[in-house]
C-alpha cells in the first residue's frame, strides 16, 4: 500500500510497457484502478521513433523519478 501512495503522487515516472526494450521517461494525467482491482496511471510518453503515447499502464510498469525534472533552457 505504501508504493501506491507514493506512486499517487508522482507525477514524473519511468516508463517500460510489455515487450519495451528500455525505460522512457513519462508523465502521470490520472489514476484510477483496473478491472482487477490493481491500480493504473494515465501516462504520456514518447517512444524511440518519436511516436506520442497516452496509454493506461499498469503500475509495476512504472518507476518513480528521483530526481526532479529539469526545467528551462540547456542554453540560459
Amino acid at each position: 500500500m505504501f508504493y501506491c501512495r507514493v506512486m499517487a503522487r508522482t507525477r514524473f515516472v519511468w516508463v517500460r510497457p510489455a515487450f519495451a526494450p528500455s525505460e522512457m521517461p513519462g508523465l502521470v494525467l490520472e489514476w484510477r484502478r483496473g478491472p482487477e482491482g490493481s491500480w493504473q496511471a494515465l501516462v504520456t510518453w514518447v517512444e524511440t521513433r518519436g511516436r506520442v503515447i497516452t496509454a493506461w499502464v499498469p503500475v509495476d510498469e512504472l518507476r518513480p523519478v528521483s530526481d526532479k525534472p529539469r526545467t528551462g533552457s540547456a542554453y540560459g
